[in-house]
């Protein structure tokens, strides 16, 4: 990954061909835009004057896109002065800065990269649902990006004043396509696969052909993306690389990890207070202006930038439409046609109220009484239930229901703050005011884990959240609660002959089987009921277990007119159980382990475009070197532990937004200790500390495979055990990046480009766990720091080193 041009290179060339890279890949977008708008036109039939007007509009915006595709030079000749301009200011600028404001703006920066970072993940998933299946996509071209930026450092001038136009130009087009072309024929926001909440291949469904076919647009829209977000995050690698070269690599690394931390916490700030993305890039573009480009002539042009990517963000695209940005996902709420609350999550219908109120019994229209009778189905099994438990409280309509039904107490378990306040506010019958109800704001395995109460009924309502447990991995977040473990945990907190009513909207008759044998399987539990209920879908089904008993169908002759169908028998057909989700294989909407060729067709594209950005930044006239591929490995091995912890953690300690931005945090933090351990010379022998990490892993993995197990009687030694086994290869790892980063050979922006390179691998490899499960992770991040050690060791260096008296006994160079 060195970088040497071939001879007469101009130095600004690599900026250069970002700018034309991105301005490419931009002006595919927007021609794709102004096709689909004319199909959108032609279709329609009737035109008015103001639609013909709009028509002119996109066609010009696809001329002009279409200019930039093919004649990529003349783009390039219209940047040529503005990119060189650009660079030559901030150098001249950053060269009269002083010690103390670079070490400023050494923690701005990265806290700068990293906020960027998760602002884009965050805000690409709430406009399109497809970046929240592919959650990694977007953290992994930031990757690119920052690692081509840090690659290039030290080589080619500095271009920050890119970042705002880039940016501004990027959110523009993509809110254009959610909200114009996106909203009328839902092209871009499909799903690329056969089925929207499957992620496996069934036996029966399209080849690779027809799932291009069919994707063809989204995919378009991912590779886009992709390279879009690299080229943004790319000058502020280059930023990021340059500052970090004018202090000491060990300190400069600290202050690297001071800055992430910051970063993660001002996320987390906005997510308390449900902040809207307005707030988000007006902190990432504040940072640019006012400690970056100050000094830039440049400025005006960043100012300008800035104005329309917060016109952009600001403008009322659906006016009629309440956006609520909980910390998991964005809301909408819109009215039905009976004026009450209708929920939508990333442009999706998501939840609905009803006034099933007693006074309306009997008025209501069939609609209405064919839910009333879906609510009231599980009472049916337990008459006026002492004490209720309901998983997925939303807002409101089982608790409501549970009211009704004469329960005297109700625990009602939400994750999302911002779905049970609209339901405080807006649910006619406003059961969370009841004395009655308790709202528990929390993680439904994480509430039954740490629950002391016996319940006679516990009520699974229709989970279907499709938000990301973290900024690195691809897990829902029901994926835990639908594991063989989670439902074990909550049936354990049963009464005698207490029920437990799970009912889900299935996509696939696979879920069902999924269910019904995980209900059959748990020690004591009768032989379930499945009864098709058919609400908001025709395949919603209501599994029902009893404690100690064999479920028997109540008297429900008025709710088998309604449609009830019995199909008991038709679930208790045999299933795999490799097939049957647990806490190690989550992946409760995957029909099978699997390599689902959706996500293989995404990661193949994934590695076509990197290898092309690398080309067109970093070039591939370099050789690789051998010095810095422990940093390439090091990288790719802390991306899995770091998900794997993430993961492990947010299921011991509850999968919240706050759990988890605590884990993040909790992650770096154990990297800064280590690399003040190794200032402070309290450790600094890596091949110790090589062997502390692979040991910690070992026990890791092993314990990982039977975590279900309380240590010692106690599950709070239990949760203890955990952590400590989840964070002590986090340690370790710091210790060997700090130990081989502060060697005096080593160039630290170089060092970070094959980190970042290598999380970006790592972060491809994630996806083994969706046929090997999570373990698996620990395994293969054994192999990556094992190779990193193998790498580290040159006899001859050590030798040579400990003459010179360089190096302590047991080190590695």
């Amino acid at each position: 990954m060195s970088i040497d041009y071939v001879s007469g290179e101009h130095p600004d060339e690599a900026n250069r061909r970002v700018v034309r890279f991105f301005g490419i890949c931009l002006g595919v977008l927007v021609f794709a835009y102004a096709l689909l708008s004319f199909r959108l036109f032609l279709e329609r039939g009737a035109f008015e004057a103001t639609d013909l007007l709009l028509m002119s509009a996109r066609a010009l915006l696809g001329a002009a896109a279409l200019v930039v595709m093919l004649n990529p030079g003349w783009l390039a000749r219209l940047l040529d002065r503005e990119v060189g301009l650009m660079g030559r200011l901030f150098e001249d600028g950053f060269a009269s800065a002083g010690a103390r404001e670079r070490i400023r703006l050494i923690v701005l920066v990265t806290m700068l990269s990293l906020l960027l970072e998760l602002v884009m993940i965050r805000w690409l998933a709430s406009v399109f649902p497809v970046f929240s299946f592919f959650k990694n996509f977007t953290l992994l071209a930031c990757f690119l990006g920052l690692g081509a930026g840090y690659a290039v450092a030290e080589k080619q001038p500095c271009a920050p004043a890119l970042v705002l136009p880039m940016l501004a130009l990027f959110v523009a087009v993509i809110t254009l396509l959610r909200y114009d072309v996106g909203a009328g024929n839902g092209l871009f926001t499909a799903i690329p696969m056969h089925e929207q909440t499957t992620v496996g291949v069934p036996t029966e469904g399209p080849s690779w052909i027809g799932l291009l076919h069919e994707g063809g647009p989204v995919y378009l829209l991912l590779a886009m993306s992709f390279v879009l977000c690299a080229c943004i995050c790319y000058p502020v690698g280059q930023l990021c690389g340059k500052l970090l070269h004018s202090a000491d690599a060990l300190k400069a690394y600290g202050l690297n990890l001071i800055g992430s931390i910051i970063g993660v916490v001002v996320l987390c700030a906005m997510s308390l207070f449900w902040l809207p993305p307005v707030v988000w890039f007006t902190a990432v573009g504040g940072i640019l202006l006012f400690f970056v480009l100050s000094r830039d002539t440049r400025l005006p042009l960043g100012v300008a930038s800035f104005c329309l990517l917060l016109t952009v963000l600001s403008w009322p695209v659906q006016p009629e439409i309440q956006r609520i940005y909980s910390p998991y996902q964005l809301l909408e709420r819109m009215a039905k046609s009976d004026g009450l609350m209708n929920l939508l999550s990333g442009g999706a219908y998501y939840q609905k109220v009803f006034n099933l109120s007693e006074s309306n019994r009997g008025h209501e229209p069939e609609e209405d009484r064919y839910v009333r009778a879906y609510y009231e189905f599980p009472f049916s099994f337990k008459k006026k239930p002492e004490r209720v438990a309901i998983v997925g409280a939303g807002s409101g309509n089982d608790v409501a229901a549970a009211l009704r039904m004469g329960a005297s107490h109700v625990d009602a378990i939400e994750i999302d703050p911002a779905i049970a306040d609209l339901g405080k506010h807006y649910h006619p019958e406003h059961p969370y005011d009841d004395p009655r109800v308790t709202l528990r704001i929390n993680d439904a395995r994480n509430f039954f884990r740490t629950a002391h109460q016996q319940y006679d009924l516990i009520i699974y309502g229709v989970l279907d959240s499709h938000t990301a447990l973290s900024h690195a991995s691809n897990l829902r977040v029901d994926s835990y609660v639908y594991t063989r473990e989670g439902i074990e945990e909550a049936f354990k907190l049963l009464k005698p002959d207490g029920v437990m009513s799970v009912a889900f909207a299935l996509p696939n008759e696979s879920l069902g089987f999924k269910l019904s044998h995980i209900l059959q399987d748990i020690p004591g539990a009768g032989k379930p009921l499945a009864v098709r209920v058919r609400y908001d879908a025709s395949t919603t089904t209501a599994f029902i277990t009893q404690k100690g008993s064999n479920v028997a169908m109540p008297e429900i002759g008025d709710l088998a007119a309604i449609g009830f169908t019995d199909v008991s028998a038709h679930f208790a057909q045999p299933y795999p159980a490799a097939s049957v989700p647990t806490d190690d294989w989550p992946f409760f909407y995957m029909i099978e382990r699997t390599y689902p060729v959706s996500y293989m067709i995404a990661l193949g594209m994934v590695l076509v475009l990197s290898f092309m950005f690398v080309r067109k930044t970093i070039g591939l006239r370099g050789t690789v070197e051998r010095g810095y591929l422990p940093f390439f490995f090091l990288g790719a091995g802390f991306m899995l532990v770091e998900t794997k912890a993430i993961t492990e953690l947010g299921l011991h300690l509850g999968g919240t937004w706050f759990v988890i931005a605590a884990t993040i945090i909790l992650v770096l933090g154990m990297a800064f200790l280590a690399n003040l351990m190794v200032r402070g010379k309290v450790f600094q022998q890596a091949g110790l500390a090589y062997f502390g990490l692979l040991v910690s892993l070992l026990v890791g993995y092993f314990y990982a495979r039977n975590h279900g197990l309380v240590v010692f009687g106690s599950p709070l030694a239990s949760l203890a055990l955990s952590c400590v086994l989840l964070t002590l290869p986090l340690f370790f790892s710091g210790i060997v990046f700090s130990s081989l980063i502060g060697r005096s050979d080593v160039n630290i922006s170089t060092a970070l480009a094959y980190n970042l390179m290598g999380a970006l691998f790592g972060g491809l490899m994630e996806y083994n766990s969706m046929y090997f499960g999570f373990a698996f992770l620990y395994l293969l991040a054994m192999g990556f720091y094992f190779l990193a050690w193998m790498l580290s060791w040159n006899p001859a260096a050590v030798w040579t080193r400990r003459r010179l008296g360089l190096l302590g006994e047991g080190s590695v160079p």
